[in-house]
């Protein structure tokens, strides 16, 4: 199927060779205010920048981990940060249920400094931010990192595969008996050359995994010239970034022993993550939607963009992490009311963006020695 998107950064040709799931029904279109890449593919069943029903969130989850089924173990998953936290998460988890297995490790890259040892860092050259932090697990889960035979590394889309093959290579270095990667995406843009090239020279078999694939063109408007957003800081030590909630690792499935919570308001409900913190609250969005509540889920993200085009509504705040950083949310309904939910409790006093929506305000309990960025 072919397609052309105007935005107002241009103009996008899509062509898809597989869609498992409808175009229109994964993806939206939105224009970036970011000079390297200037067009933004807005999923519509990530639950970042479109609020989504955590019920169609799992069902991508299942329809990803459905691929992943028969893989030798251990399996090690690994979100990116910030978009695939929740959805790395997800899929890692789903893969668990769905197989009623014990050997999937789940871990995401991160853009703070914890305490304990790094294992990688490296960077995406499109990003806003580009630093990446990968830490090393400790204790029993670095015997089953150690030992894993598959590496699943989970993106929300593949356009290029510089940053999933560079980081492949990298933590296979750390596995020595690693057999195969996959790398899984909800919409993957490579073209087979693309491929080709991406599978070339590896010493471990790789496979692409996806719900739609295709290829795309783009043309740019060369009156849009949207101001730029405010300068980011590189990764540095967060007041409050814990390490049990993904960071350094999870066994799945759930993998998190406790999950936000607080009071629950009347009427139609929109769950709130905040930054890398996505799959606690999804998972505590999804148990409120399966007693029986009407809720959203969504979260906010440092992804600077255009108002316009998929992006209805957009708030500016500061990061929940104190780091002075540019936040944003877009689309937030106006006719729901709102859990901003938290990796620990101190984190609200000193963010406003609560105090813009009048949100009721979720955490988890406060974390363990150690688990805390000193």
């Amino acid at each position: 199927m072919r397609y052309e998107i105007r935005i107002q950064a241009g103009m996008l040709t899509l062509e898809t060779r597989r869609e498992d799931m409808p175009l229109d029904t994964l993806l939206s279109f939105a224009s970036r205010q970011n000079p390297k890449r200037g067009f933004l593919f807005v999923s519509k069943v990530l639950g970042k920048h479109i609020p989504c029903r955590p019920f169609q969130m799992r069902a991508v989850y299942d329809r990803l981990a459905a691929q992943l089924q028969g893989l030798p173990g251990p399996i090690v998953v690994i979100g990116m940060a910030e978009t695939a936290t929740g959805l790395g998460g997800g899929v890692a988890d789903s893969l668990a249920r769905q197989e009623g297995r014990d050997d999937i490790f789940y871990i995401h890259t991160t853009r703070h400094w914890l305490t304990g040892p790094v294992l990688i860092t490296f960077d995406e050259s499109h990003s806003h931010a580009p630093d990446h932090i990968l830490y090393a697990p400790q204790g029993e889960r670095a015997e089953l990192f150690a030992r894993a035979r598959s590496l699943v590394l989970v993106d929300d889309e593949i356009s290029t595969g510089r940053t999933l093959r560079l980081l492949a290579e990298r933590v296979a270095v750390h596995m020595p008996r690693l057999r195969r990667i996959l790398l899984a995406a909800i919409v993957n843009w490579l073209d087979l050359p693309q491929q080709r090239g991406l599978m070339a020279g590896a010493r471990q078999e790789i496979r692409l995994l996806s719900l739609l694939e295709g290829s795309f063109g783009f043309r740019p408007n060369p009156d849009f010239r949207p101001a730029l957003p405010p300068r980011l800081s590189a990764c540095r030590r967060s007041l409050y970034a814990r390490h049990d909630t993904g960071r350094t690792g999870l066994i799945m499935p759930h993998g998190i022993d406790h999950l936000p919570a607080g009071p629950v308001p009347q009427g139609p409900l929109v769950m709130v993550g905040t930054g890398e913190f996505t799959f606690a609250p999804f998972l505590a969005a999804e148990r409120l939607e399966e007693q029986g509540h009407n809720v959203l889920f969504q979260s906010t993200t440092r992804s600077p963009i255009v108002e316009g085009d998929a992006i209805s509504r957009k708030l500016i705040f500061t990061d929940e992490q104190g780091e002075g950083i540019a936040n944003y949310i877009y689309n937030l309904p106006t006719d729901r009311s709102v859990i901003v939910a938290y990796e620990h409790p101190a984190m609200a006093a000193a963010h406003d963006f609560p105090g813009l929506v009048a949100a009721q305000l979720w955490a988890l309990p406060r974390a363990a020695t150690g688990s805390v960025a000193a």
